[in-house]
């Protein structure tokens, strides 16, 4: 009888210990939904892949623990472990994996600020003399612009002009 109980404790403690990895799993979740901010499709798939692990993990520990008999005990150790990790740990681990995140995000900034620098470079040594080249391109497309219409503007007078001779008779 006693190592009955003692399975069963184990079991149960197994089950928390599952339920506490499930809550994590949802924190990274939360963190990389967070940082990526998905559309709709993305997030149906990326729930779709979030249930496929904690399925994964669900079984796992139910394969291990106690070869897959689901009794009354274990749910209530993956609802234990859940519960306790968002009551006690779930804040501690997200302001740290965010501050990690963020950490990771700064040092990929400024290799990445090195990396493109001398491109940045080049780009704006180009940039100013074609500026100066396009604002003068514009310039004498204007110019031309006003110089073909030059005809119609005066065949347009003329016309106009020449209604008005012909009304004074």
């Amino acid at each position: 009888m006693d190592s009955y109980v003692q399975s069963q404790a184990y079991i149960f403690f197994a089950t928390l210990y599952g339920g506490i990895v499930m809550a994590f799993v949802y924190d990274i979740y939360r963190i990389f939904r967070y940082y990526l901010k998905p559309k709709k499709v993305a997030t149906f798939i990326e729930d779709f892949i979030f249930w496929i692990i904690i399925s994964v993990i669900f079984l796992t520990v139910i394969l291990y623990a106690n070869w897959g008999e689901i009794r009354g005990y274990v749910f209530l150790g993956f609802f234990s472990g859940a519960f306790l990790y968002s009551r006690f740990l779930s804040k501690i681990i997200i302001s740290t994996l965010v501050w990690i995140v963020n950490g990771i995000i700064k040092i990929l900034k400024c290799i990445f600020k090195v990396i493109f620098a001398p491109f940045r470079f080049i780009g704006l040594k180009i940039q100013r003399p074609y500026s100066k080249i396009k604002f003068n391109v514009n310039r004498l497309i204007v110019k031309v612009k006003r110089y073909l219409k030059l005809p119609f503007t005066l065949l347009k007078r003329l016309k106009k002009n020449i209604k008005t001779i012909l009304r004074k008779k």
